[in-house]
């Protein structure tokens, strides 16, 4: 019997579809009824770092996945769009294989941006796909950077790869850190009332 419907859940991925699938599933087979467990789905937006939308500048969507921290997370969040992208990778490495995430990155993302300790190792990695590359040092230079290639109707996707190590104490930090640069920038663009 149905439990809901696919078009109402309001995340991104197919990742997303599988997890909310599976849960509903769960939550089923433990009793609840199909009205909530659709009521359930059709409100839930998501949580802080997983594909959290941050805001609209200049006319492109900023995505924090900054709980990206594995090649293959950042997978699932290129995959998780259909727009042109922006990507900003970098952190601490995990010494984790970059092949299959560089060529992802080279046929989906307008522009990538690396930055932190990781940098130096991700743009070996994309050196022969023929990526457009940027490096810088920080993430408020990656975040100016994106800026700076993103257009309109792109997304800007902070889906690091990497851990936070090197700058922040944790991905959540990294990922706070994003959404306050984001919406700085917001703010500076917002005209002043006289």
């Amino acid at each position: 019997r149905p439990l809901f419907s696919l078009d109402a859940l309001r995340l991104r991925g197919a990742h997303n579809r599988e997890n909310a699938v599976a849960a509903a599933a769960v939550a089923s087979a433990c009793g609840v009824t199909p009205g909530a467990i659709a009521s359930a789905v059709e409100s839930f937006a998501g949580v802080p770092h997983r594909l959290e939308r941050v805001a609209t500048l200049d006319g492109a969507d900023y995505y924090n996945d900054s709980i990206a921290t594995t090649p293959e997370r950042t997978l699932a969040g290129i995959r998780s769009f259909q727009e042109p992208l922006v990507l900003l990778l970098g952190g601490r490495d995990k010494h984790l294989p970059l092949e299959e995430l560089a060529q992802e990155a080279a046929r989906r993302c307008r522009a990538v941006i690396l930055f932190g300790e990781a940098a130096p190792k991700l743009a070996e990695a994309l050196r022969d796909t023929g990526a457009r590359v940027e490096r810088v040092e920080t993430l408020p230079e990656a975040v100016a950077a994106a800026r700076a290639a993103a257009h309109a109707g792109d997304v800007v996707l902070l889906s690091p790869a990497c851990t936070s190590f090197d700058a922040y104490e944790n991905f959540e930090r990294r990922g706070e850190h994003f959404c306050s640069l984001v919406r700085q920038f917001v703010k500076e663009e917002q005209p002043s009332l006289p």
